[in-house]
């Protein structure tokens, strides 16, 4: 018990440094939290393929993995980003039209309570919806700067991490003391596989999002199509609380398109988000055990504490605080030595 009670010691001692780290230097950490996303994705990438073709040597099925990943960046860099980007001013000023306007209503006459609701809510945000724009032009403004250097640099470590991630993986449990390093070990080992899993998941359900609603806007209406599959896209790495952030701006565009392909709409994003969070939930339950209610104010924290990038590590911090208390505080609540 005594090397288990020094392991969670040097694990909390750890957790503590890198978050008050975090809080001073947020672009260096930032830059280390998505390139370790970008190594874990890469790394699940090059394990399937390792699995598919059989592949003997580890560095081969790292350079296809990583081919596989930087080619579909570029053509979405190519192909899909512009085109979204193009589009934002306008499809901002739809939805706004579409708030001021209240188009929702001739689909409610029936629901009065409903449609009082709905009205009274727009009524509130119509103050608002010019002052949004702004602040979200500025704030975008401020952001490309930072934006582009972390990207920069996520890209370039992210690259040379993934071909040592075996080298760096079995040098950190050497940051414990001898006695306490194989407890330290199998907790780290238990983090990376639950990690490797929920980056792989999320990143799956992301992608399966996003390219369905961008496939099924391009046949109802192609021309936001790439803008709402990116942001379907986008939107999808945030766990539990980014469904409605995604579907809010895509049902209220979709009232515009009439009421049969609003329904259309509404079943698919039903379909596909049962889909996605049976997945999602199946890993969580089965690798990181990780309760809903924890990873909401894990994703609520993370945001307070650390801005955009900490919603991101909501869920991972959820996990992190399941796996410690299942490898050190568990075994000590249920040890008679206490």
């Amino acid at each position: 018990m005594r090397e288990r009670n020094l392991a969670m010691y040097y694990t909390l001692i750890y957790a503590t440094v890198l978050t008050f780290l975090w809080i001073i230097f947020k672009p260096f950490f930032q830059i280390c939290l998505f390139s370790f996303i970008l190594v874990m994705v890469i790394d699940a990438v090059a394990s399937l393929l390792t699995r598919f073709f059989k592949l003997k040597r580890k560095k081969l099925a790292t350079t296809m993995a990583m081919l596989l990943f930087f080619s579909i960046l570029s053509w979405s860099s190519v192909e899909v980003v512009p085109k979204a980007f193009t589009q934002i001013a306008d499809f901002y000023s739809l939805l706004a039209k579409v708030i001021r306007e209240k188009a929702w209503q001739p689909y409610l006459t029936n629901q009065e309570g409903l449609l009082q609701l709905l009205n009274d809510l727009a009524d509130s945000l119509v103050p608002y919806i010019d002052n949004l724009a702004g602040f979200i032009l500025k704030w975008f403004a401020g952001t490309i700067p930072n934006f582009i250097v972390v990207t920069f640099f996520t890209i370039l470590c992210g690259i040379y991490a993934s071909f040592y991630a075996g080298s760096i993986f079995q040098f950190i449990p050497k940051l414990y003391p001898i006695r306490c390093r194989d407890i330290a070990e199998e907790f780290l080992n238990d983090l990376k596989i639950s990690m490797r899993k929920f980056i792989g998941v999320l990143a799956l359900n992301a992608t399966i999002v996003g390219l369905g609603f961008g496939l099924l806007f391009t046949f109802l209406s192609s021309r936001y199509a790439p803008l709402i599959g990116l942001w379907a896209f986008i939107t999808n790495f945030i766990p539990i609380v980014g469904v409605p952030i995604e579907l809010i701006p895509i049902l209220l565009f979709s009232i515009t398109l009439g009421l049969d392909k609003l329904l259309w709409v509404f079943i698919f994003a039903c379909a596909i988000h049962l889909f996605v969070f049976i997945l999602f939930f199946e890993v969580t339950k089965s690798t990181m055990r990780v309760n809903p209610v924890l990873m909401i104010i894990s994703i609520v924290l993370g945001g307070m504490i650390f801005g955009f990038a900490g919603v991101f590590i909501g869920a991972p911090m959820a996990a992190f605080a399941t796996i410690f208390y299942r490898h050190f505080l568990q075994p000590r609540f249920e040890s008679h030595e206490w």
